[in-house]
């Protein structure tokens, strides 16, 4: 039995429960049961359901970060395009893992003293990685001048809103997160806000020939 393997299939199994049960209404015994492995397993691995939900937490974030850093870190791109590709990479991450993904964004919203410590980290890490492109933006001309803070806000909530409000986009706008055009449909108004919001306009004009702002606004 691959230990990494096992691991997987467990958190996997518990994202589904918590997802559908809540935390505290789904018991160590389910998980296990749905999983198909021996209740001392996940205490083995775990040591228990706390443990999980930590894990939980802490594997989807790490993932979601490096996703972040892979965008900034692309040589080849400009300020404009390295936020679109961070929106891209985050939302197809979002969408592979989406029952993940809708667990720990609630949890994110729950003032509780256990989700700020393992959070915290990562909410910095995120917020340091959109400033460093929104300033380098503004010192290149490509951003206009704005509020880093609340354009990470608006930003950031833009990118995460489908899997934290993933019943009002199914009710209101018929499509379910995880379908495999929605990204790519979504994709383009967050892209259409961000040339309406933050992208100079003297600096779309002379750029208008290249193929990342070719559409018209």
């Amino acid at each position: 039995m691959d230990p990494e393997n096992t691991r997987g299939r467990i958190l996997e199994a518990a994202a589904v429960l918590f997802t559908n049960k809540g935390f505290h209404g789904t018991s160590v015994r389910e998980i296990a049961k749905k999983t198909g492995v021996n209740l001392s397993l996940i205490s083995y691995y775990f040591g228990g359901k706390q443990g999980l939900l930590e894990a939980l937490m802490v594997n989807f974030l790490e993932d979601y970060i490096k996703n972040l850093e892979e965008a900034v870190k692309n040589p080849r791109h400009n300020s404009f395009e390295v936020l679109m590709e961070m929106a891209e990479k985050s939302l197809f991450y979002m969408q592979k893992h989406h029952l993940r993904a809708r667990f720990v964004l609630r949890e994110m919203t729950l003032d509780s003293t256990f989700v700020r410590e393992i959070t915290t980290t990562y909410l910095m890490k995120e917020k340091h990685l959109y400033a460093m492109v929104l300033k380098k933006g503004m010192q290149e001309g490509v951003f206009i001048p704005v509020t880093i803070h609340w354009t990470i806000m608006h930003f950031r909530a833009m990118v995460q809103m489908p899997f934290l409000h993933h019943q009002y986009v199914r009710e209101v706008f018929h499509m379910q997160p995880q379908q495999a055009p929605f990204v790519t449909l979504y994709l383009k108004e967050i892209r259409s806000w961000v040339l309406k919001a933050v992208v100079n306009r003297d600096y779309l004009e002379r750029e208008k020939p290249h193929r990342f702002f070719s559409q018209s606004l």
